[in-house]
């Protein structure tokens, strides 16, 4: 009786049997109305967390670094788009702040709260830029989206 086969196929299920586990991340606490809490990877819930520590230390580029290490991982998570986005408004990069908020909207399908975040991000970058209209129509889309 040959037993190889029964053990491959003991391995192959204990491998399907075991998955990753998934932390959960809270939205930022700046959330104008809940949020549904999101799992992310371990690795993207980890440099979450590590640029949220160094936005909030005054560490703006040591957060965007982490941000887009975050993006090379799993390029179409629109949390961390819009994590960035807020890193480059603090670094006062209201291009690129608007673009990150764009760009986590595209991704972000039938999350209102999400987008709606997205669309205030807008709104500041094109004030701080001085385009008043842009900003009004940025928060005008918001506002739909309530």
């Amino acid at each position: 009786m040959n037993r190889r086969p029964a053990a491959v196929l003991v391995l192959l299920l204990a491998a399907c049997a075991s998955s990753p586990k998934f932390a959960t991340v809270p939205p930022p606490p700046s959330s104008p109305f809940p949020q549904p809490n999101y799992t992310e990877s371990p690795a993207i819930a980890s440099l979450m967390k590590d640029a949220r520590a160094a936005s909030d230390s005054g560490q703006p580029a040591n957060a965007a670094a982490l941000l887009e290490r975050g993006l090379r991982i799993e390029p179409r998570n629109p949390r961390l788009w819009q994590e960035l986005s807020r890193v480059r408004l603090d670094q006062k990069d209201w291009a690129q702040a608007e673009s990150c908020a764009q760009r986590s909207t595209s991704w972000a399908a039938g999350d209102n709260a999400l987008r709606f975040e997205n669309w205030q991000l807008i709104a500041k970058a094109r004030e701080a830029r001085g385009d008043a209209a842009g900003a009004k129509a940025a928060l005008d889309a918001a506002e739909r989206l309530k």
